[in-house]
């Protein structure tokens, strides 16, 4: 990844909105250079202007947590709403569900469930596993356990995981230990320790 940074570098330079947003993502996750959130934000920044949408999300997504930038919930939901209108599903979801709890914008809980059951169409692992998060840590476990399901069944481990837990806790399915050994397997098997040693409390 090293040799090939400067070659990337020249491109996000030459004005590339997807190569700017890619090696803003080297810069937050110090993957191939040394990991600075203002200079990934600088990048995203460079790709936003020019409407590149994964690039408004991961901006969006730094002004909702402060990371490199000062947090700024009503600049990351107008970052989210644009990333969803040039077509970034996970843009789409965290738009959802700014409107659904009011962050960034004022709360509508009609508006939020219209976009968060667009978003369980998705074909995004990733935002399946994001939004079975979010219904599962809202209470809401029946939603939870179906999407869930979904990216569980698309090979996400973490939603494995959780999946599994909620089998054995009875939350949203009925308690059945097999198919939280099914699913907890996977997820231990994939490397997730939690799953693991869920695993081992369940075998006794």
């Amino acid at each position: 990844m090293e040799h090939s940074v400067p070659v990337l570098l020249q491109y996000a330079e030459e004005g590339d909105p997807e190569v700017q947003s890619f090696v803003g993502t080297l810069y937050a996750s110090g993957e191939g250079v040394e990991k600075d959130l203002e200079e990934a934000n600088n990048w995203f920044s460079a790709a936003a202007s020019q409407g590149f949408g994964d690039a408004e999300y991961n901006l969006g997504y730094d002004y909702m947590e402060g990371l490199g930038v000062e947090k700024d919930e009503e600049t990351a939901f107008d970052l989210f709403s644009r990333a969803a209108e040039h077509g970034s599903a996970m843009g789409a979801l965290h738009e959802a569900m700014c409107v659904a709890e009011g962050r960034g914008t004022e709360k509508d809980e009609r508006k939020g469930e219209e976009l968060l059951s667009l978003s369980e169409r998705s074909e995004d692992t990733a935002v399946l596993s994001r939004l079975g998060l979010f219904y599962y840590e809202s209470g809401r476990y029946v939603r939870a356990a179906v999407v869930l399901r979904k990216a569980a069944d698309r090979g996400d481990p973490f939603s494995q995981y959780l999946l599994g837990t909620m089998y054995i806790d009875r939350l949203g399915v009925q308690k059945d230990d097999r198919e939280a050994r099914k699913w907890l397997g996977k997820a231990a098997k994939a490397g997730i320790p939690e799953a693991v040693e869920a695993l081992g409390e369940l075998n006794g």
